[in-house]
């Protein structure tokens, strides 16, 4: 500092008064910049307990300003090393850096890369950590005298007195830096800002393997419906925290939207595929129970999807992009992978485009005719005997391509446009039964699926009662079939129709009952008329545990007094085991495979 500290005297004048003026500041940075023939100094202060500095005032010698009004989030050893000091610091907390030291510059704290020396000065009040004061020079070469060392750190003393002395605390004033830079609910970066720091994270590459994760929750929706918004955004918060307690993977994260994350995680660079997504999966389950002790009856999954990062010269954008489409795809095959965690694979965008196109094409299907029924009799088991039928719907898209309902109802309930699909079959098979009875001819009971969107919108009903006033069609005739995955997770929604249902005299039929998901105390919150078996259980080769399973499942409802139909009967055999178990109903391709609606009518008209 220039000669008898007149410089520090007279910003030390400048400090001193009742009000707070930001040109103070300003003025006294470039005194001192200027004195020194510094590059450029910044001076950062804490943002929140989420170990951020946001750069709040900035003074350069070319006059640009790089960093003012952006903040750089901090890894736990890092921050832990400011709060409790650098090994190698004196007591005054300065930590001095030169190009020629091997020691590698935290470039968070800095505007590029032509730095050549840096005196990082951290700031305290009250044995408090608030902030930082960076003293920049691009010249190589710089050697920092005693004399220049002590006046700065008198001059980061007055600075931090001022500073807090005003209440400036960037976290305790409204502040456009943050709600620009930061999302307010977790208090993590926005896109725009987490995009600079994977690509400052690139510098990792040659010590470490990157990947971008992308990951979302499965059901978060039931956390805002079930327990509140306010409830919604403690989850987001506790998750953000709870993201940057992995401080040994993960360099840098954002809340893209919603329940969306986007990390980039590090890891060593021997790890094949396999071990990270293994590796992936463990901490997810392990952090889905943690959230199932609070959130215990919403199901939550965590989906991730996993892009390697190969290059330093990757587009950001696009590395996102394939995190992203990775998730959703892993999101929506996960009943067929086993899990929820992929590495991202250039066919997703082809299946996923494939699987939009289906949403897209759905409506003119309808109205076009692509769609139609076929109808599967449910037969008595002993005697053969036609007592119903299933209607289930198929699609000969573009008039060629044939598509069965699983190559279509998983994408449509995932979109919501299932219910749309619903109303057609339900319109359809209506029509159809009434049209039977008015012209005297033989019909029994026709069954529809009752889909799981159906149990948020409460519109089903409406829709139903609808249907009975157009067709006058006699409720008897109608089964609804509740897939047992439905009665199980959405236990007071399903009661509430099923109980609905039966007041108007349909009858309703529990599905696929033992593929998995049973809840036997469910019978105790609602009463169904009935229970299919499903395929899982009828296997073609029944083994004796198949048998015991199927017996006792029979048993069970025919103590119940509920209607037992077996699906997916394939052979003989299955159907004489079912006759010995009291098994009274079958449904399956040993009576008759799915069949349109001109077949059917001929099996009733005989």
């Amino acid at each position: 500092m220039n000669s008898g500290y007149s410089l520090i005297d007279e910003i030390t004048k400048k400090l001193d008064g009742a009000t707070y003026d930001n040109d103070k500041i300003e003025s006294s940075l470039a005194a001192v910049g200027e004195s020194l023939r510094l590059s450029y100094i910044a001076v950062k202060e804490v943002v929140s307990e989420y170990r951020v500095l946001c750069c709040t005032y900035e003074w350069s010698s070319d006059g640009k300003n790089e960093l003012l009004n952006t903040e750089a989030r901090f890894t736990e050893d890092v921050w832990d090393q400011w709060l409790n000091g650098y090994e190698n610091q004196n007591v005054n907390r300065v930590w001095e850096w030169d190009i020629g030291n091997g020691v590698p510059c935290p470039l968070k704290l800095i505007r590029h890369d032509k730095v050549a020396s840096v005196l990082h000065m951290q700031m305290y009040k009250n044995e408090c950590f608030v902030g930082c004061v960076d003293f920049v020079d691009d010249k190589p070469g710089r050697v920092w005298t005693d004399e220049e060392r002590q006046g700065l750190l008198t001059f980061r003393d007055l600075l931090c007195d001022y500073i807090t002395r005003f209440h400036k605390k960037i976290n305790e004033i409204p502040s456009d830096i943050i709600s620009s830079a930061y999302d307010h609910t977790t208090k993590l970066p926005r896109y725009e800002y987490f995009c600079m720091q994977v690509e400052d994270s690139f510098k990792e590459l040659e010590r470490a393997q990157l990947v971008i994760l992308s990951l979302d929750f499965t059901n978060f929706k039931f956390i805002n419906e079930k327990y509140g918004h306010e409830e919604g955004d403690i989850f987001l918060k506790n998750v953000a925290k709870d993201i940057y307690g992995f401080t040994k993977y993960v360099i840098c994260c954002c809340r893209s939207h919603s329940d969306n994350f986007l990390l980039v995680c590090k890891c060593d660079k021997t790890y094949t595929k396999a071990h990270l997504l293994n590796r992936i999966e463990e901490i997810s389950r392990n952090y889905v129970k943690k959230l199932s002790e609070k959130y215990f009856d919403c199901n939550l999954c965590v989906n991730v999807g996993v892009h390697v990062i190969r290059s330093n010269m990757e587009n950001i954008e696009h590395a996102i992009s394939n995190a992203n489409l990775a998730r959703k795809y892993a999101k929506q095959r996960k009943h067929e992978y086993g899990h929820s965690c992929l590495t991202y694979d250039p066919a997703m965008a082809f299946e996923l485009k494939r699987r939009a196109e289906y949403i897209s094409d759905m409506k003119k299907g309808i109205e076009s005719g692509e769609f139609f029924l076929e109808y599967q009799p449910i037969v008595c088991t002993d005697n053969m005997e036609i007592i119903g039928a299933e209607a289930l719907i198929r699609w000969k898209k573009d008039n060629f391509n044939r598509l069965m309902p699983d190559d279509f109802i998983p994408i449509f309930e995932r979109d919501g446009c299932i219910v749309k699909m619903d109303y057609y079959v339900y319109d359809q098979v209506f029509r159809f039964v009434t049209e039977r009875l008015e012209s005297g001819k033989n019909i029994v009971p026709v069954s529809v699926n009752v889909s799981i969107v159906h149990f948020y919108d409460n519109k089903l009903i409406p829709y139903i009662d609808e249907l009975l006033e157009k067709y006058k069609v006699k409720p008897e005739l109608i089964y609804f079939e509740i897939d047992e995955r439905i009665a199980v997770t959405k236990l007071e929604n399903v009661a509430k129709v099923m109980h609905e249902l039966q007041e108007r005299g349909f009858r309703v039929y529990i599905d696929n009952f033992g593929s998995g998901y049973s809840a036997l105390n469910t019978f105790t919150k609602f009463h169904p008329n009935g229970i299919k078996i499903g395929r899982s259980l009828m296997k073609t080769d029944l083994d004796k545990n198949d048998k015991i399973i199927i017996k006792c499942v029979v048993n069970m409802g025919n103590k119940l007094n509920l209607e037992v139909v077996a699906e997916g009967v394939e052979n003989e055999e299955q159907r004489q085991f079912l006759i010995k178990s009291s098994c009274e109903y079958m449904q399956g391709n040993l009576f008759a495979r799915p069949m349109q609606q001109d077949g059917f009518e001929k099996l009733l008209d005989m």
